[in-house]
């Protein structure tokens, strides 16, 4: 028996001096924690291990954190990886408020008036309970000492240094989670003398250090937590005047690609953590990728964006084709031949001259000036008057004249236009001209060409146009059978292409989860339109004549 207990100490203590030679997978501390599933994964604390394995799934998250020189870590796949599946959860370091905001509450997150404020430090909360949430106790002690903040509409300052204000503290009381902050990149030479830059040094750096006499943070501290927000911070939800954002230890490693192969589901209220799924099936070794703007940007506005926020030249395969990939985001119509597309002749250089194949050409600066204009319009209408159909309409009969149907311009307009398309209170499709029905279809289906490509497999967007697209569809089709158009027969074909969709709807919803009242109609919607169609398809082909059956 006594050797037994020896045996048992001699092997425990080989394990604590095999975990003293590694590192936490994460922060690359020393770890003295390992997965007790796996037994591959050392970590340095619980919360670290949470990362690798957290309650509610079975096994291991399927990646590892890898290192390539020049990229910096990256989220690798440790087996393949089904559409679909979890990739992995994570928590957020920090969450706050975007920075040109209206009145947000600085503890739900919920965009409200300036009717309560906190009597400490005068930010607007929801009432007594927010303002008395523990997250806001340490910022209001620095916050009190300022003057009180002025917030009349997004052209304020105020929210500016909250979010930089919430990782310092977090940094300084955390170390756990300021260990997943130390190698996070915050491109400080890169940001030097930006816009921003400036603006940070007076609105943020001197308010804190000398509006709210907090000296214990030094002007370079502060720009690096700046910076590091700049660089890896998500949005986590908009409300057009507002909005949140919050800074996560792996979406911060998740690489951009410009046709991602996941999806990030934001937990919108606390504790806001992030759902990181396949968007497609995944080889093991594959690379994790997002995009760090909308998938359907045009290159010409994308690579710049890029450039400006991230500090790199993307150089994928999809900024290299001209046709990117066949999606033609970046296409023009050619206004000398009228047939032709116009494409960059060099898709790299961002000042290149666009060519048609007849011989046409366009400056670099001339489409930018183009494509701009629209994209501004677009935002000034639905910021501003965003039901206005004729608008829509009116702004789609002219960029049908200069852009290719799948351009950037014509897919916005699209994304905005083609869920109110047919759409009002207490209407059907059929109190609406068929002709409106066509031009929604026409919308939905150039816009579905670009997501096929750009957001294929599970994507939100991909849902709720493909539901748009099929529900329209099926009322053209009733009409056309009706009118004696089309056969029974042809009608089943066109319900069993149609199901197929409704099912993928239905599919996609239910794994990245229903998060606004619209996304309730649309999954609803999908599964009364597929239990339709399901009747359709349980009729005798012999049933009847086709003419005026409805």
């Amino acid at each position: 028996m006594e050797t037994d207990q020896m045996d048992q100490d001699d092997a425990a203590q080989d394990t604590i001096e095999q975990m003293d030679m590694k590192q936490c997978f994460i922060c690359s501390y020393p770890a003295f924690l390992q997965c007790q599933k796996c037994e591959h994964v050392a970590f340095c604390s619980e919360e670290h291990g949470r990362l690798h394995s957290r309650e509610g799934f079975a096994d291991c998250f399927p990646y590892r954190v890898g290192f390539t020189e020049g990229v910096g870590r990256q989220i690798i796949t440790t087996r393949d990886i089904r559409m679909g599946e979890v990739i992995y959860v994570e928590d957020p370091i920090v969450v706050g408020p975007s920075q040109e905001c209206d009145a947000i509450c600085l503890s739900c997150m919920s965009a409200i008036d300036t009717s309560y404020v906190c009597g400490g430090c005068g930010y607007p909360f929801c009432d007594e309970e927010c303002a008395a949430d523990p997250v806001h106790d340490g910022e209001c002690q620095v916050l009190c000492k300022a003057p009180l903040p002025v917030i009349d509409g997004t052209q304020n300052t105020a929210y500016h240094p909250i979010l930089p204000l919430r990782l310092l503290l977090q940094r300084s009381q955390d170390e756990t989670k300021a260990r997943l902050c130390e190698e996070l990149m915050d491109h400080k030479e890169e940001r030097k003398g930006s816009e921003y830059w400036e603006f940070s040094q007076k609105h943020i750096i001197q308010f804190l250090r000398e509006s709210c006499k907090q000296s214990q943070w030094t002007e370079e501290e502060i720009m690096n937590a700046i910076g590091i927000l700049e660089v890896n911070a998500y949005e986590i939800k908009s409300f057009l005047t507002s909005g949140y954002r919050g800074l996560f230890p792996l979406a911060s490693l998740v690489s951009h690609q410009c046709v991602q192969n996941c999806r990030m589901v934001w937990n919108t209220e606390a504790p806001y953590d992030n759902k990181v799924v396949a968007a497609q099936d995944l080889k093991a070794g594959e690379e994790i990728a997002s995009s760090y703007l909308r998938p359907s940007m045009c290159s010409l506005v994308r690579r710049k964006t890029l450039k400006e926020g991230w500090y790199f030249d993307c150089e994928c395969s999809r900024c290299q084709d001209p046709t990117e990939l066949g999606c033609h985001a970046n296409t023009l119509l050619c206004p000398a031949c009228g047939t032709g597309h116009m494409y960059p002749l060099h898709p790299l250089d961002y000042n290149s001259v666009w060519v048609c194949k007849c011989g046409h050409e366009e400056t670099s600066q001339a489409v930018t000036g183009l494509v701009q204009g629209f994209l501004d319009e677009i935002k000034t209408v639905y910021e501003n008057d965003r039901y206005n159909v004729s608008q829509w309409l009116d702004m789609y009969a002219r960029a049908k004249v200069y852009f290719h149907p799948q351009h950037e311009v014509i897919s916005e307009i699209a994304k905005w236009s083609v869920p109110i398309l047919g759409r009002g209170p207490g209407k059907k499709l059929s109190d609406f001209p068929v002709s409106l029905i066509k031009t929604k279809v026409e919308l939905a289906t150039s816009y579905l060409a670009v997501l096929d490509i750009v957001e294929r497999g599970v994507s939100k967007f991909r849902a709720k146009t493909l539901y748009e697209l099929v529900d329209s569809q099926i009322y053209l089709a009733s009409l056309d059978f009706r009118d004696g158009k089309c056969d029974r027969a042809t009608i089943k074909i066109l319900t069993k292409g149609f199901i197929r969709k409704l099912d993928e709807v239905l599919s996609i919803m239910t794994v990245l989860g229903v998060n606004s009242g619209y996304e309730e109609i649309i999954k609803g919607g999908a599964d009364t339109l597929k239990q339709m169609c399901q009747k359709v398809l349980s009729v005798p082909d012999n049933l009847g004549s086709t003419k005026n059956e409805s």
